[in-house]
């Protein structure tokens, strides 16, 4: 079964993913119960305090968010921002007006002490997604290009954004985001910036998927790519019966177990690293020292197994 007909079996968000604003397509997460972005944030911001330990102030950390949306991943890793805070502040603070509700992010950005050192910078197919993420602070940069299209090749200046990446996240994108686009980031991810250490890259990708063409797409550019033990995340919850029926028999016809996952009515994911071949016990060290405790040390309630 390839990605696009597993992709059939979930509900799609495409009518609030367009939008010039993210007012939408958050208000629509949150009914969702997404969890996520939120969920991985932990593991991105210690692969971002490893290379940073290993390469040092000199080399720039600098993380492209590949199925970025409206960068709300950056402001999870960048800004430790919930997701609960980014869904009042699109309910209660910004306003509907595209300029205005930039004016207000920024405002709120400004005011909000960068938990991590790191420029951002965004992928995604829509560009009003990746515009608002841009003109909003969110995003450092941003491409808004669909590099699943047959056919498409990155510019010369995006060529150049992937090549001064070190840091690779993708967290529920993958599945919409297939290895044709890997394919295009990972020819040159890093290039200009490869230190001693990197670069690395942290993902998340549904159960339903078969994870084979990610991994021979990591490995065909000479990286080790692999699962983090014990690391299981909720994303969402099953929009209706429609989907969870047909996610359910997805899973089954691959002989996997869903009774203490997706029965629950959820979306669950697994957590996936990838670096050179040398580096990866260190990162999968790095990734299973957080492993279960929330962003202030404590018990986190989400992360199952």
């Amino acid at each position: 079964m390839s990605f696009e007909e597993e992709n059939e079996a979930k509900a799609s968000f495409d009518d609030v993913y367009v939008a010039p604003t993210p007012h939408g397509y958050i208000a629509a997460m949150a009914e969702s119960g997404y969890q996520i972005g939120e969920q991985a944030r932990r593991y991105c911001a210690a692969a971002a305090r490893l290379l940073k330990e290993r390469n040092g102030a000199a080399l720039p950390l600098q993380m492209l968010d590949v199925g970025c949306s409206y960068g709300i991943g950056s402001a999870f890793v960048k800004y430790n921002c919930s997701f609960d805070e980014m869904v009042a502040f699109f309910a209660t603070r910004a306003p509907a007006d595209y300029r205005a509700a930039c004016a207000a992010t920024r405002m709120w950005l400004n005011i909000t002490p960068p938990a991590c050192r790191i420029r951002t910078v965004g992928l995604d197919s829509s560009e009003p997604a990746i515009r608002f993420a841009v003109d909003a602070g969110l995003l450092d940069g941003g491409i808004a290009r669909d590099f699943e299209l047959a056919g498409a090749r990155p510019t010369e200046s995006e060529r150049a954004w992937f090549r001064g990446c070190n840091l690779l996240m993708s967290t529920g994108a993958i599945g919409y985001v297939t290895e044709r686009t890997l394919d295009v980031v990972l020819r040159d991810l890093g290039k200009e910036a490869p230190g001693e250490f990197g670069p690395v890259a942290v993902v998340t990708i549904l159960r339903m998927f078969d994870v084979g063409p990610i991994r021979k797409a990591f490995e065909d550019w000479g990286y080790a790519f692999t699962a983090v033990p014990g690391v299981r995340l909720p994303q969402r919850r099953f929009t209706d019966a429609k989907e969870r029926r047909e996610v359910l028999a997805i899973l089954h016809q691959r002989g996997v177990e869903t009774g203490a996952w997706e029965d629950d009515g959820r979306h669950y994911a697994d957590l996936y690293v990838a670096s050179a071949p040398e580096h990866l016990d260190v990162l999968l060290s790095r990734m299973t020292s957080v492993h279960g405790t929330d962003d202030d040390g404590g018990k986190s309630p989400f992360i199952h197994r």
